[in-house]
């Protein structure tokens, strides 16, 4: 089937199955699956909304901002703060918006708000993936150490989702799916759990830290620094910890690498 241009103006919160297969990369599972959730749970009233459907993903989620609008819905009052919407939410410039509570201003850049759901989905993620390191664990101060940052995770995925109005996705992204996968694999007992930790706090303090160069409200941004500052934290005590307990791994001779 041929898939639908952006123009066409499917409006997510009516289209049907027929209409959303339109749209590159929704089959007709996924259509389903998005008319169940609008018929069980009410219009989409942000694109973060949309995320709570089984099995969109971020990427899939770009594909839906790409070929379909929010309609009316996310012009309403009812959209109520943090109606993230692409499609309906513009600027008389034409640059997407997302309306949010009065006197906080707008997440005025596509990229930031990407960003920002980004930032959701991998504090989930994050947070998934300490609780999998948690099991692996033996040292009762170790354990502890890492329920409190999985703790923050879940904090920043909370906080950040109030920000833009929205409940927390149901599921993790494709991303999530893989750090998951990855802590599972690695992490047989407290050196190499909390050097996988160590990898999964590389990629949260990098995408705090992209996410800070974003057109993003004062309000926000102060958010994103208090989440930073609570990542460098975590990472430095993971660094710390191993460094002292001597579990870095030597690094091979250039000779030995070389005859490798």
């Amino acid at each position: 089937m041929a898939k639908g241009p952006r123009d066409a103006q499917i409006d997510l919160n009516k289209a049907t199955a027929e209409e959303l297969e339109a749209i590159e990369g929704i089959d007709g599972e996924r259509a389903r699956l998005i008319i169940e959730h609008r018929s069980e749970r009410g219009t989409f009233r942000s694109w973060a909304d949309v995320l709570s459907v089984p099995g969109i993903d971020g990427v899939l989620l770009g594909k839906l901002q790409e070929g379909s609008s929010l309609g009316a819905a996310a012009r309403s009052p009812a959209a109520g703060a943090g109606a993230a919407a692409r499609g309906g939410a513009e600027t008389a410039s034409g640059a997407a918006t997302a309306p949010r509570a009065a006197g906080e201003g707008e997440i005025g850049d596509m990229t930031a708000l990407e960003q920002i759901i980004g930032l959701i989905l991998l504090d989930m993620a994050a947070a998934e993936a300490y609780r999998v390191a948690i099991g692996a664990c033996k040292t009762p101060e170790i354990r502890r150490q890492l329920e409190a940052f999985r703790g923050d995770h879940e904090r920043h995925a909370r906080e950040l989702s109030d920000a833009l109005g929205a409940s927390l996705p149901e599921q993790r992204d494709e991303r999530g799916q893989c750090i998951q996968r990855y802590t599972e694999l690695s992490a047989r007992e407290d050196r190499t759990a909390l050097v996988a930790m160590r990898g999964n706090e590389e990629l949260t303090n990098d995408a705090y830290a992209s996410a800070l160069a974003s057109d993003l409200p004062d309000d926000v941004r102060r958010m994103v620094e208090a989440n930073w500052q609570d990542e460098r934290r975590h990472i430095r005590w993971i660094n710390e910890e191993i460094r002292t307990r001597g579990w870095e791994l030597p690094e091979v001779p250039s000779t030995l690498a070389e005859a490798a």
